[in-house]
C-alpha cells in the first residue's frame, strides 16, 4: 500500500495561475504524483485511464461545471469512491455552494483564497480515508476468492466422491452361483453388484472352458477345422 505522499491527486481547474499554485504547495508538502487537467472534460477523460486517488476540484468551469463533473464521477462503478475535494471561491453564495457540492457528491470542500493548514489537513483526511477505504475492498475481495476457491474445491470434491466408488473391504460371496449379498442383505448377480460400486460397465462373452461345456459340439468342430 502507498503512503500518503505516494498516492495520486488529480486537480481539475480553468485557471492556470490556481493549478500552478495547488501543485507547488502540493510539491513543497512531499506530495509526489500530481496531475492537472484545465477543464472537467479533460477530467473526466484522464479518470477513465487513470483512477486518481483524490480529486481537487474547481466548481465554476465553462462547458461541464464542477457539479456536473462529481455526479459523472458518482455514476460510475470504477470512479464513485474516489474522494472529491472541491476547491473554489467563484461561487456567489458559499453556503448554497457547498449544499449543492455535497449534493453532487463532493467529500469535502475549501473556498478560496487557500488555508495551506486547514487545505492539508483535509487532503491528509481524505487520502486516509481513501486509503483505508482500499484496504478494506482489496481483503473482502481477498476473502471473497477465497470463498469462491473453496466452494469450487467442495465441488470438486463431492463430484470426484459421486464418481469414485471402489470396492473395499469383505465381499460376502455366495460360493455356489457367485452372487454378492449387499449392505441391506440382499443377494444381488455379481454383475451387477460391480456396476453399482464401481464405473466399470460389461461386454459379456464365454471362456473356452464355458464354451467347452456348454458347446461341446461346438467345440470339438472348431478344433478340427484348427
Amino acid at each position: 500500500m502507498n503512503t500518503i505522499h505516494q498516492m495520486t491527486i488529480l486537480a481539475i481547474d480553468d485557471d492556470p495561475t490556481s493549478l500552478r499554485f495547488i501543485k507547488k504547495i502540493l510539491k513543497k508538502e512531499g506530495y509526489q504524483n500530481i496531475r492537472t487537467c484545465s477543464n472537467a472534460a479533460d477530467g473526466c477523460q484522464w479518470v477513465k485511464k487513470e483512477t486518481p486517488d483524490l480529486i481537487l476540484l474547481d466548481l465554476i468551469m465553462p462547458d461541464m461545471d464542477g457539479y456536473q463533473f462529481t455526479k459523472h464521477l458518482r455514476e460510475n462503478d470504477a470512479t464513485r469512491d474516489i474522494p472529491v475535494l472541491v476547491v473554489t471561491g467563484g461561487a456567489a453564495e458559499a453556503n448554497e455552494a457547498i449544499e449543492k457540492s455535497f449534493k453532487a457528491g463532493a467529500t469535502d470542500f475549501i473556498t478560496k483564497p487557500i488555508n495551506t493548514t486547514e487545505f492539508f489537513a483535509r487532503i491528509r483526511s481524505a487520502l486516509s480515508i481513501k486509503q483505508a477505504h482500499d484496504r478494506i475492498k482489496e481483503e473482502l475481495y481477498r476473502r471473497q476468492t477465497a470463498e469462491k476457491e473453496k466452494e469450487k474445491l467442495i465441488a470438486e470434491l463431492k463430484e470426484a466422491l459421486a464418481k469414485v466408488k471402489k470396492l473395499s473391504g469383505l465381499l460376502p460371496i455366495c460360493a455356489s452361483c457367485k452372487k454378492i449379498r449387499d449392505d441391506h442383505g440382499y443377494w444381488n448377480q455379481i454383475e451387477n453388484y460391480i456396476r453399482e460400486h464401481s464405473e466399470a460397465e460389461f461386454s459379456h462373452s464365454l471362456c473356452p472352458e464355458c464354451v467347452e461345456n456348454m458347446y461341446p459340439g461346438l467345440s470339438k468342430s472348431t478344433d478340427k477345422k484348427s
